[in-house]
């Protein structure tokens, strides 16, 4: 019995925890590195804005960032610290091919043992001594000693570090003071009676200086200590040269400390009891200008004002004076970069890149030039089938005022220009006549041909006199000479003069044409199982060679591998009857290859087409899949065969060679060869784009319905573009750019906590609180945005007792949201005090036509550690009518709710209960109830199980007797977790996430004949993944493509995290566990981390003293790096990989690229 599990990253995380600027790159390159959890991203700063170079990964979660610079070194070197203490120095270099390398030149595991600190790892820097000071551990100071880095030095060192008693305990700040002749820091501390409580009323903050001894290897107190009165001082900010001075910034309080002077505090009515500054930078090198930044977003700038005495260079600061500039994303990150321009650094919102106006411009001295989107923290989410186009996953990200619901899917959106409303139609092609643009479009029908033309946004029906209307087009397109080419069902026309003159005109009097292709100097058609092969001149259509083939043609192919290139030296024909696809040579149309298509449905479309230089054979069939091969194009020979399922309709290929694909596409960069960029467009029910990535085909699904046909279609007035023909007629408009998701956002206002979606009524609900502190001038809350506002009432007396007396500043509501506008339908504005904490949509048992809303709330006051007292209720909402039906009252929090079988299954407090609807007085009527442990916080269902995870005890398993009427306990981890969601894999597994950022895989042994092994949950798997999970879901955002995949979807678990990351799981087979585990540990030998950390270090299980080996999950993350390896080092990976008892497994690198790809496809 093992765990069989696979993790993988959909989407890396995207809260900032770390920035830091520097010459990193290069001498001449200054950088931007901001670290967001477990990778770090490197951008180059240039007069254009940012341009990220780097995406690294570390293996831990970055706890502190700091770029520095030897004295002996022309660039920066990047230090980082680990959650899981592992530090390292970075260095970067450019290598021959452009790319950036990252090398670790030194590194070191700094854990100690100890009492962990309640805050996060403080760390500084004193380049200029070579010195880098610690904290970790309360009551130990690190000092790390920096030796000379060479950037030649290809081998890295270890740290040299030391362990330094200090008496100050809970720290706050540490900073070097610059400047001394010995290493010289200031430590903020904070002292309480006790040390394990951090902010209280009773806090004391006092400012102590030391030197460190670099021989003795030391600490020495120094003279200057400083105690302060601020409220909750949080930052020491050093002030000068050789001095003793700081700013040292509180809550709402500014105040500069100097050696022998009185202290200097701000007075700003700005600073309120609301501001809770979070963040700050400084702006100049002289330290005069820094800004500062709140928890409601406000960005301020101080200003310290000097009296500079008889023109000497010496400064006294005389005053200090605080101006609002604007609001931005709340952020404790912040970094003023060059002429203005800042980076905003948020973990709640999106991150910003902003400039400081000089005037104000609306009230602010903010200008936004670019945001950078952030999914986190993600505090719900839900799987939403869409019609025809696939999954969509929402999320209720950010916190406070930056709260929104993301959007998350897959697929490529369609941004739409015009639209034509033609039905019928059977094809389509862009020409360009007497223009650089694409300017007309030849439609296609059954028995006909229309021309239109477009000018500006305008459309116009046109006929020119040398084009055939009176047949169906088959083919059309711009050839040389100023000409153009359209082969009808009749004939193949070749036209001049504006489209005005038939120059050259070829029929086959025997049979109408079926098919035909073209490239600008060369044209091939068939007529039945008849093969005509043509080259293009000026006024001429000249016949060169003709074949008969055994069976009727199907599809063909001409198009150039080479987009630049006119001709092309082979020809491609997919046969009906022998279903089969064959390579000819031109002209003389010698027969290369024959490639059968097995039992495969007949062939509908076909392309040649080159990704990466790399040549490939495309085939559409008639059920849908698509089947590729690679192709040698000397021999003709198709190799490599795979299949990919995407619709269920025939499907037609067009290539796309222009930079019709990108959202930043100007029409002047369209014709520029540097700039484009092939793609295979598929049309189909499932429509999709074809492209290449890392050397590998990438199927993009495209969020249209049906898609019958399409051309690019490069348009002067709306640049680069696409025409897409769907069963209502023709859309003109661009798509997004290719990538793995595409994120929109609903900015809320106000905090979303939960969601739900009622599909009957197409709708979300959602759960939102709103706190005065959130006002910003640049949104209003989602809540008041509602067509209708319902306030909520009760008649429960003990709950109209205790709110009665009572006002709150917060409000929490329920909004219902239409789930195509994302307008607010419904705004219910419940209780003072009431906060709602859980949401479901049900149909009860005995009135399945009704859909209801069912909300969990509980009443909140500050001085209880949990509520006492709140409600369940009940809504009837149908064609767009909310209607309150019933309120049950609560002794405790209702932290969870679902649908559980006709019936209402609450986790209240400690307890798990089930409701059902009284049909009588419709009133909810408690069933049964469980009892549990300490708060039970997430509740799952599957079949007759209810899986429920406390607050503090793990997981537990009941079971719903029926014909009793009652929970039993089937089984529970005896662990104790301070778990944070919960989920089912299938009937006897389960998976678990807790508050150490670690996944814990449970079995159920239902097979035991012994009752103790029967009810003790067995943890079959650990895995370290360094995210906070919050919440995990069924389902994945694709479906499955590949037609004989072996990777069942059924299992697949989305989960979401603080940071923003998102990640899925699913289950092996027992087979494909053993082989990818045996690839993991080959691979994690062979991949270099950053930092020289060990893969098994990472991965493994590390919480509140507990530490165990990783085991039962294998690492997608990594498992995916082997696609991108060369093929000699593929094959020696594989060479002695070992399953269990050491049995050697038998593999190819082709069934495992094959197998890997897979599930690379499936997020």
């Amino acid at each position: 019995m093992a765990a069989m599990n696979y993790v993988v990253t959909v989407q890396r995380p995207t809260a900032v925890t770390g920035l830091t600027t520097g010459h990193f790159t290069s001498a001449n390159d200054f950088n931007l590195i901001i670290a967001k959890n477990t990778h770090f991203e490197i951008y180059i700063i240039n007069s254009e804005g940012l341009k990220l170079v780097k995406d690294v990964c570390v293996y831990g979660k970055i706890s502190a960032i700091k770029c520095f610079r030897l004295s002996n070194m022309n660039k920066d070197v990047l230090f980082i610290f680990t959650d899981k203490c592992h530090g390292m120095i970075l260095d970067c270099r450019k290598t021959s091919n452009d790319q950036y390398e990252i090398l670790t030149k030194c590194h070191g595991l700094l854990k100690d043992t100890g009492r962990q600190a309640v805050r996060q790892p403080l760390c500084t820097i004193d380049a200029k001594h070579g010195v880098i000071l610690l904290r970790i551990f309360e009551g130990v100071i690190k000092l790390i000693y920096i030796k000379e880095l060479s950037s030649k030095e290809s081998s890295s060192k270890n740290l040299e570090a030391y362990n330094v008693k200090i008496d100050e305990q809970n720290i706050v700040d540490l900073q070097f003071l610059p400047g001394h002749q010995k290493p010289t820091f200031a430590v903020l501390h904070l002292r309480t009676t006790d040390t394990s409580i951090v902010n209280t009323d009773a806090e004391e903050h006092h400012l102590r200086t030391y030197q460190v001894e670099l021989k003795e290897k030391d600490i020495a107190k120094l003279s200057w200590k400083q105690d302060m009165t601020l409220s909750e001082a949080s930052f020491i900010i050093p002030i000068g040269h050789d001095t003793f001075s700081c700013l040292v910034i509180g809550r709402n309080t500014v105040a500069l400390y100097k050696e022998n002077d009185r202290p200097l505090e701000i007075e700003s009515s700005l600073l309120d009891d609301e501001a809770s500054i979070i963040g700050y930078c400084p702006i100049d090198e002289n330290g005069c200008r820094y800004l500062l930044t709140d928890y409601s977003g406000k960005l301020y700038l101080l200003v310290l004002e000097r009296d500079k005495r008889n023109g000497s260079s010496s400064t006294t600061i005389t005053d200090m004076k605080l101006d609002l500039l604007g609001e931005t994303s709340m952020c404790e990150f912040i970094t003023y970069l060059d002429n203005g321009v800042t980076f905003i650094g948020s973990r709640f919102g999106d991150s910003q890149l902003i400039r400081l106006l000089p005037e104000p411009e609306n009230g602010s001295h903010l200008e936004m030039l670019e945001s950078y989107t952030n999914l986190g923290p993600i505090v719900d989410m839900c799987v939403v089938d869409l019609e025809r186009q696939g999954r969509q996953l929402i999320t209720c990200s950010g916190n406070g005022k930056d709260s929104s619901l993301r959007f998350i899917r897959t697929g490529i959106g369609i941004h739409e220009h015009a639209s034509i409303d033609l039905r019928n139609i059977k094809g389509i092609w862009a020409l360009k006549v007497d223009h650089h643009y694409d300017n007309h479009l030849v439609v296609a029908f059954f028995d006909q041909t229309r021309l239109f033309h477009l000018q500006n946004d305008e459309i116009e029906e046109v006929e020119l006199a040398g084009f055939d209307f009176q047949h169906q087009t088959l083919f059309c397109a711009n050839v040389i000479s100023d000409q153009y080419l359209q082969i009808t069902t009749h004939s193949i026309r070749l036209i001049g003069n504006s489209g005005k003159d038939l120059l050259i005109e070829w029929t086959n009097e025997q049979h109408e044409i079926t098919v035909g292709s073209s490239n600008t100097t060369q044209c091939v058609c068939a007529s039945g199982n008849q093969l005509f092969y043509f080259e293009i001149g000026r006024a001429s259509l000249s016949e060169i060679n003709k074949c008969k083939l055994p069976y009727n043609i199907a599809c063909l192919d001409v198009t150039p591998l080479n987009p630049q290139e006119e001709r092309s030296s082979l020809c491609v024909v997919g046969l009906w009857t022998q279903i089969s696809v064959w390579m000819y040579r031109l002209p003389t149309l010698e027969v290369l290859h024959k490639e059968p298509l097995t039992s495969d449905t007949l062939p509908r479309s076909v392309v040649m087409i080159a990704f990466d230089a790399q040549p490939y054979v495309v085939i559409s069939l008639a059920d849908g899949p698509i089947v590729y091969y690679l192709l040698d194009t000397v021999q003709g020979l198709l190799y490599e065969r795979k299949k990919v399922a995407l619709g269920t309709k025939p499907t037609t290929l067009t290539i796309c060679q222009r930079t019709d694909i990108s959202p930043t596409t100007t029409t002047s960069s369209s014709s520029d060869p540097s700039t484009q960029r092939t793609v295979l467009f598929a049309c189909s029910d499932r429509p999709s784009v074809i492209s290449s990535s890392n050397s590998k085909l990438v199927f993009s699904a495209v969020n249209l319905r049906e898609i019958v046909c399409m051309c690019s279609f490069n348009s002067d007035y709306y640049g680069a573009s696409l025409t897409l023909v769907t069963d209502m007629g023709v859309i003109l408009g661009r798509i997004d750019d290719i990538q793995k998701l595409h994120v929109r956002s609903l900015r809320l206002g106000e905090p979303a906590r939960r969601i739900a979606f009622m599909e009957d009524e197409k709708a979300y609900i959602i759960l939102t609180q709103y706190l005065d502190m959130y006002q910003s001038n640049s949104i209003t809350p989602i809540s008041k945005h509602a067509q209708q506002k319902i306030d909520c009432t009760t008649t429960i007396k003990n709950i109209n007792d205790v709110i009665s007396a009572t006002q709150n500043d917060v409000i929490d509501s329920i909004v219902i949201l239409d789930q195509h506008t994302h307008e607010a339908r419904i705004s219910v504005r419940l209780l003072s005090r009431e906060e709602p904490l859980s949401v479901c949509t049900i149909t009860f048992a005995d009135d399945l036509s009704t859909p209801y809303i069912a909300i969990g709330t509980a009443i909140i006051f500050e001085d209880e550690d949990t509520p006492k007292i709140g409600r369940i209720i009940l809504y009837r909402y149908k064609n767009g009518h909310l209607n309150m039906l019933t309120e049950k009252e609560l002794s405790a929090a209702p932290h969870a709710m679902l649908a559980f079988q006709g019936k209402l299954l609450v986790a209240v407090g400690s307890s798990i209960r089930l409701y059902k609807l009284s049909s009588q007085n419709h009133e909810l009527v408690q069933l049964t109830q469980y009892l549990g442990h300490i708060d039970c916080l997430q509740l799952k269902i599957k079949d007759d199980f209810v899986l429920f995870n406390d607050l503090m005890k793990s997981i537990t398993v009941l079971r719903y007797n029926v014909d009793e009427g009652k929970f039993e306990e089937i089984a529970h981890d005896v662990h104790p977790q301070w778990s944070t969601a919960c989920e089912f894999f299938d009937d006897d597994t389960f998976i678990c996430a807790e508050d150490g950022g670690n996944l814990i895989s449970c079995h159920k042994d239902s097979g035991s004949t012994k009752e103790n092994e029967r009810n003790v949950l067995k943890e079959l798997g650990l895995c370290h993944l360094g995210e906070n999970i919050n919440v995990f879901r069924h389902g994945c955002l694709v479906t499955q493509q590949t037609a004989e995949s072996s990777i069942s979807l059924e299992t697949c678990t989305l989960m979401g995290s603080v940071s923003g990351y998102i990640g899925l799981l699913l289950q092996l087979t027992a087979p494909l566990y053993q082989l990818l585990m045996s690839l993991q540990l080959a691979l994690a030998e062979h991949v270099p981390s950053v930092g020289k950390i060990d893969h098994g270090a990472w991965r493994g299980f590390e919480s509140d003293g507990r530490s165990d080996v990783s085991c039962g999950f294998v690492d997608g993350d990594l498992i995916e790096t082997y696609l991108d390896l060369p093929k000699l080092v593929q094959q020696e990976l594989i060479k002695d990989l070992q399953g269990e008892n050491n049995i050697p497994i038998n593999t190819t690198v082709e069934e495992l690229v094959k197998i890997i790809e897979e599930l690379a496809r499936i997020h």
